[in-house]
């Protein structure tokens, strides 16, 4: 379900004049007018019910409401409680930079997927390059309004946070500021060769507050790298079959942990 995406925190009652991207996004595209009724979520995850008060070439203006309550799921055979939980596990994602356009792909992708965030990453094999502060800042906003498209499209409850293109030598730092860090996170990487490891199902079949999925760039990560990465606590992944483009093994990588991490409950590990 759709869902507009509202700045600040916000309370029931608020009535808010919308700015010109959400107010064109309400009438242009969902075609609503004065009186239509939609959803939305302030940045603090808060729902609200919305009615549009006044609507015209100016803008639109909304009041909010308490959210009106769902139906309880039927429950399935896979979920005998519920139907599917919405995994309280942050998964973060760090992309080694790919070529022209493609993190805005992968940025939106795993906005759709829920990741909790995304960390851009400037590897030693990466092509594409984040030379100056003024370019990494214009590139972060433009990813930044890429996230609010896509939750605004795909309806996804988690408000992903993306961050400016990191060197590898200073990425642990900022996993570990932002809570990814300490025995409860699950660190993976997405190798495109076979590693000694375990399988994923193995790997998350433990008790993880959290999973960074780390993916490289197109060519990979240079063998020193992986060294370093290996050595930072990350656990290698392959995936069998084809040779995934760097944008697709994201989407892959993240989709696959979701959806292990959501069915847990559902499997069990043979001896």
């Amino acid at each position: 379900m759709r869902r507009l995406v509202l700045t600040g925190i916000l309370k029931p009652g608020t009535v808010l004049d919308l700015d010109r991207d959400k107010s064109r996004y309400l009438i242009r595209v969902l075609r609503m007018g004065e009186g239509d009724r939609f959803q939305a979520m302030d940045e603090g995850g808060r729902d609200f019910d919305c009615r549009i008060v006044a609507a015209s070439n100016r803008g639109v203006r909304v009041e909010l409401e308490e959210p009106r309550r769902a139906a309880p799921a039927i429950p399935s055979e896979a979920y005998p409680e519920s139907d599917p939980p919405a995994t309280d596990i942050r998964i973060a994602l760090v992309q080694a930079l790919p070529k022209a356009q493609k993190m805005d792909l992968v940025v939106r992708q795993a906005v759709e997927a829920g990741a909790a965030a995304v960390f851009p990453l400037i590897s030693r094999n990466c092509v594409a390059r984040e030379p100056s502060d003024s370019d990494k800042a214009d590139k972060l906003e433009r990813r930044r309004k890429i996230v609010t498209e896509a939750l605004q499209q795909s309806g996804s409850r988690v408000l992903t946070k993306v961050f400016p293109a990191t060197e590898s030598r200073e990425i642990m730092d900022l996993l570990a500021a932002e809570g990814y860090g300490g025995p409860k996170t699950l660190f993976l990487l997405c190798h495109e060769t076979p590693l000694a490891g375990k399988s994923l199902h193995e790997y998350c079949a433990g008790d993880p507050e959290s999973v960074v999925v780390m993916v490289g760039p197109e060519g990979g990560f240079d063998p020193s790298e992986v060294e370093s990465f290996l050595a930072a606590g990350f656990l290698p992944i392959h995936f069998g079959g084809s040779v995934l483009r760097t944008e697709t093994a994201a989407l892959y990588a993240l989709a696959a942990v979701k959806t292990i991490l959501a069915e847990r409950k559902t499997w069990i590990i043979s001896k």
